[in-house]
């Protein structure tokens, strides 16, 4: 002790600070074997999952899954396709006002690593991701198109027989880990994915050159 990094969201993060705080305070009153006065050395507030909420005409909650859309401004109930919603402002997540996306049928449509890829990309993690299906979905695409470059990376080790050093791999590998390097120490992460797609871009244009 002390914990050297504390992370979490806004509200937990806060009162969990307090309490930890508390205890601290009371380990060290009158005791001079215990210096420390603070539970971490750094605390990082992770801003929270927001979607829009819906009631319908009665004024109850609607979750998103009750809920059908064909232009994206009208919505309506789907098990009543003639009672328009009520589209309430965006929100964090809660179960109360039911604006939660079901994690098991995202994960299983998706993929949990393009959930991942999909939340840390949309904004900096200080700040409060809007839950999006079209982000989702770019995300799950993304996910797909490394898997296919990775394989073609593979194929093409196996088969390659050119003694060619490949510079400009090395030199921007190097650059892609010192980037990444510093990003994650300052908890950029949606630059990271950034960093991922520039990635991407690269490799995809180097796949056809004659690699070692």
């Amino acid at each position: 002790m002390p914990v050297d990094q504390y992370i979490g969201g806004v509200e937990h993060a806060i009162l969990h600070l307090l309490y930890s705080r508390f205890f601290m305070q009371a380990l060290s009153y009158e005791n001079t074997d215990f210096k420390l006065k603070e539970p971490f050395d750094g605390l990082f507030t992770q801003g929270m999952v927001c979607h829009e909420t819906y009631k319908d005409q009665k004024n109850a909650w609607l979750s998103p899954e009750e809920v059908s859309s064909e232009d994206g401004k009208k919505f309506f109930k789907k098990n009543n396709p003639e009672e328009e919603v009520v589209v309430g402002p965006t929100e964090s997540m809660s179960k109360s006002k039911r604006n939660t996306i079901d994690p098991e049928n995202i994960i299983k449509n998706y993929g949990a690593d393009s959930v991942r890829l999909f939340i840390l990309s949309d904004s900096p993690p200080e700040k409060d991701v809007q839950w999006s299906d079209q982000g989702m979905m770019a995300s799950f695409k993304f996910v797909q198109k490394l898997w296919s470059l990775n394989s073609k990376i593979l194929d093409k080790i196996k088969n390659n027989n050119h003694d060619n050093k490949g510079e400009n791999l090395i030199k921007f590998t190097n650059q892609l880990i010192y980037k990444v390097t510093q990003n994650l120490e300052k908890f950029h992460y949606n630059v990271i994915v950034a960093n991922l797609y520039e990635m991407y871009n690269f490799l995809i244009k180097e796949i056809d050159k004659p690699i070692r």
